[in-house]
């Protein structure tokens, strides 16, 4: 079978693999010059500290296993630091507190009143129970079931907000249990938070393209299709954003997105020390350290950089990066579902988010920094929200936006592409009978 796969994201990245390990004349067409779609890193500009900040922090858990495999397939699985689920919040008065997986350490969580901690837990236990209502937010789910506003604000959105990318208040209410019950109520080794050790756009689309051309499959780059009768194939999946997909099958899906905000601080002192934080009641939702994951020290030289598609040669930076100041810290802050943070531009935004990070970690100067807006990040998984089948008579669909009930995810991107690969393979086969 001669395929065709349209987008060069997570989820047509994974379709392509599929295919060409099924066997099959594979084609990959992708508009940008780079693969990985929303899993990028930022061009590098003149003084960004090396590695160049990715287009914000993107984390997996463990129950994400399809995306794990495809990790695994592209050679990057050495790319990942996983670490047991332990997040430390932080309030208001700048007190830690710590959320692990399992009653106990639940029971410890003391940014809650004891009797709410204790709601949360009995909730978690009923919640393969409960059905949620067709058209209710999980905020209204987690009222209708005994949970105070405090629950939920210090809580609940604590983990719904980056995982979803709404709001407690907006998310759909099965897609939110859904992805509870995955990540909480799954087993120790499910919660499990995965986070990358390499450049985002080295460790994924750089890498499966070359594990693409080295299975024998076509990448084109640059390639923009207008019309889907201009491909030469018997079978395409489109692995493109809503609008793109409903332009080339002459359909209208019009969907809501929700955005996220990266801001990138290089600080002249270390102020978190470990990997990651969330903040209770601050535009600065989760932080991460970026340098420590990236293997880099406050004052070590830049490591060797994959030099992207094609042979693989490690090469250094084209640019000269020196060691960064002694005792300097690189961290990562990303706001979640924050469209008005959107408004705010250049030195405002970086001063307003170093400054929720400073007043709860310490005082610490910016070196540098740098941000990151994607506004249409995700589609927005509201009640009501309607998504085309994937499965049409011209074409199939792959995408993060189609994988329910997975959230837009890159574990949604993968299973939603690999799903669509073999859904062809499968109706080859059956043709060759």
């Amino acid at each position: 079978m001669r395929a065709v796969v349209v987008g060069g994201g997570l989820a047509g990245l994974s379709a392509a693999l599929e295919l060409v390990d099924a066997g099959h004349e594979v084609t990959l067409l992708e508009a940008r010059p780079t693969l990985g779609g929303k899993v990028q890193t930022l061009p590098e500009r003149e003084g960004d500290p090396e590695p160049p900040p990715d287009n914000g922090q993107h984390i997996a858990l463990g129950c994400f296993t399809d995306y794990l495999e495809f990790l695994e397939r592209i050679g990057s699985a050495e790319n990942v630091r996983r670490l047991p689920f332990e997040l430390t919040v932080i309030d208001e008065r700048g007190r830690s507190a710590r959320i692990g997986y399992g009653l106990g350490s639940l029971l410890r969580y003391r940014h809650l009143a004891l009797r709410d901690r204790l709601r949360v837990a009995l909730l978690l236990a009923r919640l393969p129970r409960l059905e949620p209502r067709e058209s209710e937010t999980f905020g209204e789910f987690l009222l209708r079931h005994g949970q105070t506003a405090a629950a939920i604000e210090r809580f609940w959105d604590v983990f719904i907000r980056p995982g979803l990318n709404l709001r407690t208040d907006e998310v759909q209410a099965e897609a939110a249990c859904f992805t509870v019950l995955r990540a909480l109520r799954s087993g120790r080794a499910a919660s499990d938070v995965v986070l990358p050790t390499a450049p985002l756009g080295s460790m994924h689309g750089e890498a499966a393209g070359r594990t693409l051309e080295q299975a024998g499959a076509r990448v084109q780059l640059g390639a923009r299709v207008d019309d889907l009768a201009e491909l030469d194939a018997d079978a395409v999946i489109l692995a493109l954003p809503p609008e793109e997909a409903s332009r080339l099958v002459g359909e209208d899906w019009t969907v809501d997105y929700s955005p996220i905000v990266s801001v990138h601080l290089l600080f002249d002192r270390v102020i978190l020390r470990r990997p990651m934080a969330a903040l209770l009641k601050s535009h600065a939702h989760w932080i991460f350290d970026r340098g420590a994951l990236m293997g880099r020290g406050p004052s070590e030289k830049a490591p060797v950089r994959d030099s992207g598609p094609g042979e693989g040669k490690p090469a250094r930076s084209d640019r000269e990066v020196p060691p960064w100041p002694p005792g300097a810290q690189y961290l990562t802050v990303v706001s979640s579902a924050a469209p008005e943070l959107l408004e705010i531009r250049g030195r405002e935004l970086v001063d307003l988010i170093a400054g929720a990070v400073t007043e709860r970690l310490g005082p610490a100067d910016v070196l540098w920094s740098r941000v990151s807006r994607e506004p249409e990040a995700t589609i927005a998984v509201r009640p009501g929200l309607r998504r085309p089948a994937a499965a049409r008579d011209e074409v199939t669909l792959a995408g993060a936006w189609l994988a329910a009930p997975w959230p837009p995810t890159m574990e949604g991107a993968v299973r939603s592409g690999r799903a669509a690969a073999r859904k062809l393979s499968d109706v080859a086969t059956r043709v060759k009978v």
